[in-house]
């Protein structure tokens, strides 16, 4: 049932055209039943026997076209075919307007289906792309998105066909025999039970493959992204391997599939050709019997073949609405996700705000089944501020951070920016007057100038030289003039062609340049030396004497010029202070600077 409340839903979405499209279908498949009885006319006329006029509603309608007298000439013959011509051409204009219009409807569904796919996405929290593949994502959006199209379009334009053309084919082959007629629908019972046999199979394979196709895609679409991992573990004859199964598995059910749509067509043929075999035969001793003319004959074979294409396309287009009923459960399950709150527009848009922060007894569980990542965490940071955030792996450091940029909400407690909970703003008015660094600098397949300027729009009156000013800030410009197209140089995925110092200075000058009025740094120096490291939290406090600034770090050295220092250890504040307060204080941030100290004069 859904999936026709869908195929009538989008009908209904575009009837002007669905209107169009199935009046030039009736149309076109009257002409289909009508041609057959000038090529009777035309045959009979021509043979020596003459012709007769049969009281069916298809030969009335012939004669009623017919411009001048029956006579049985060669001139009659000429006015005959040349009907044939007249309506093949308003034929081939009826099947243009029925593919057209019926098929740029599925397109625009296609279209629609994209879109909605994609807004959707946006809307979903961090931890959906964490745990979905992104492979499985561009299958959704590629295979099951093309599966409800051809259903929209070319299966029920198909199925169409088959409604108005069987039973008018077949009305018409009774009125001009009974008996041949039945001896006709022999071969189709065949045909029928043949569909039957074969469409759950060539079902079964299908979807098998979907699924399979999905699997590799994401395999892939893996590799391709960790080629470099891949390279440094030697792991290239293992993915090869480990894909080569995964493409076998696709292969024997696409072959599987294929080879029951080999037999199944076999059999079409061959009880097509038996049908015409029973016509031949049984429609010359007709003939010879004086109940049936030559030209009844021509008919009715014209009709009989007419009957197969109507049966093969109704096994073809169950195949597809199953098809398409699976892909459909398959793009439900996304579109029909509930939104992550925080990305639902609405709230308060400021034009500016102050800056300041205050958490108040946060906590955050990310599944009921985990212990708390975050426990009773409060703090304050006044506007124009700074406060460093230090912790070993896996104490909730950038937990804080995502839930600053409303990525996540809290399980209990509230977040305020200038004194106001957080979810009372519009998320992405918000997140516009923060600059965030992450941890896993990310950069698009673009060039350098454009992934620094990304929060710049492209007409701002000295773009250029903003760009320029924020790469130096970010210790980074020597190297990109060192390039041999400078900024304009080209990055591949993720930036791929850059170091990863040199990424997360790109994405530090990015943050920059969007002139937050809340910096966010999380662990963005983790891969520059220190002597790096030292000019470029000089320039950031320069640059950033009135921004209100979060530094998340395992490096003590990063931190230590903050107005403040919080330590978490297991999603718990333990410590609080100055750098050297904590220092005096003998806990476990003096303990990690010890030993940072030590691993750094050892070096």
């Amino acid at each position: 049932m859904r999936t026709i409340r869908f195929i009538l839903a989008e009908y209904r979405a575009n009837l002007r055209w669905f209107v169009i499209g199935m009046i030039a279908l009736i149309l076109g498949s009257l002409i289909q039943t009508v041609v057959p009885i000038y090529i009777k006319l035309a045959v009979d006329a021509a043979s020596p026997d003459g012709f007769r006029i049969e009281e069916g509603l298809a030969s009335r309608m012939a004669v009623t076209l017919l411009p001048g007298e029956m006579s049985a000439d060669m001139s009659f013959v000429q006015l005959c075919l040349g009907m044939v011509v007249v309506l093949s051409v308003a034929l081939a204009v009826c099947t243009f307007m029925k593919r057209f219009y019926l098929i740029r409807i599925s397109r625009r569904t296609e279209y629609n289906l994209k879109k909605k796919m994609y807004a959707r996405l946006q809307d979903q929290p961090a931890s959906f792309f964490d745990n979905t593949r992104s492979g499985g994502i561009m299958s959704l959006m590629t295979s099951d998105v093309e599966a409800v199209r051809m259903m929209i379009g070319p299966a029920v334009m198909y199925i169409g066909g088959t409604i108005f053309l069987f039973p008018a084919s077949l009305l018409i082959m009774f009125s001009l025999n009974t008996l041949l007629t039945w001896l006709a629908l022999i071969p189709l019972v065949g045909l029928t039970a043949a569909t039957i046999w074969f469409n759950p199979r060539v079902r079964k394979y299908s979807l098998r493959s979907q699924e399979d196709l999905e699997q590799l895609s994401a395999r892939a679409q893996e590799n391709f992204a960790g080629a470099r991992v891949v390279k440094a573990f030697s792991r290239e004859n293992f993915e090869i391997e480990e894909l080569r199964n995964h493409g076998k598995t696709y292969l024997e059910n696409k072959l599987g599939q294929a080879r029951n749509q080999a037999l199944f067509q076999s059999c079409i043929w061959g009880f097509s050709g038996l049908g015409v075999l029973i016509i031949l035969y049984f429609g010359a001793v007709e003939v010879g019997a004086g109940r049936f003319s030559t030209g009844d004959l021509a008919a009715f074979i014209l009709y009989n073949l007419g009957l197969y294409w109507p049966m093969i396309a109704l096994g073809w287009v169950t195949m597809l609405f199953v098809r398409a009923s699976a892909s459909l459960r398959r793009l439900d399950a996304l579109v029909q996700r509930e939104p992550d709150p925080a990305q639902v527009p609405g709230g308060d848009a400021p034009a500016s705000i102050r800056g300041d922060i205050e958490f108040e007894n946060v906590n955050l569980r990310y599944a009921d089944d985990l212990p708390l990542a975050l426990e009773d965490v409060s703090f304050k940071i006044p506007a124009g501020k700074t406060i460093g955030i230090v912790g070993q792996v896996g104490s909730g450091k950038s937990t804080v951070a995502s839930l600053l940029l409303r990525l996540m909400a809290p399980t209990t407690g509230r977040i305020l920016i200038d004194g106001k909970p957080i979810e009372s703003y519009d998320s992405h008015a918000l997140r516009s007057f923060i600059g965030y660094v992450p941890q896993d600098s990310f950069l698009f397949s673009d060039t350098i100038a454009n992934n620094i300027g990304l929060a710049i729009a492209p007409d701002t009156e000295g773009r250029t030289e903003l760009i320029h000013k924020y790469t130096q800030a970010a210790e980074f410009e020597e190297e990109v003039r060192s390039l041999p197209k400078g900024y304009d140089t080209m990055l591949g995925e993720r930036g791929v062609n850059l170091s990863g110092g040199q990424k997360q200075r790109a994405s530090i000058a990015r943050a920059l340049a969007a002139n937050p009025t809340i910096l966010v740094l999380d662990d963005c120096l983790s891969a520059v030396d220190t002597d790096t490291e030292e000019r470029i939290l000089r320039n950031l406090k320069k640059e950033s004497r009135e921004v209100t600034t979060v530094i998340i770090a395992q490096r003590i050295s990063t931190v230590a010029h903050a107005d403040e220092i919080i330590v978490l250890d297991h999603g718990r504040i333990t410590e609080r202070g100055t750098d050297a307060a904590l220092r005096a204080s003998g806990g476990l941030y003096a303990d990690l600077a010890r030993r940072q100290e030590l691993a750094a004069e050892l070096a």
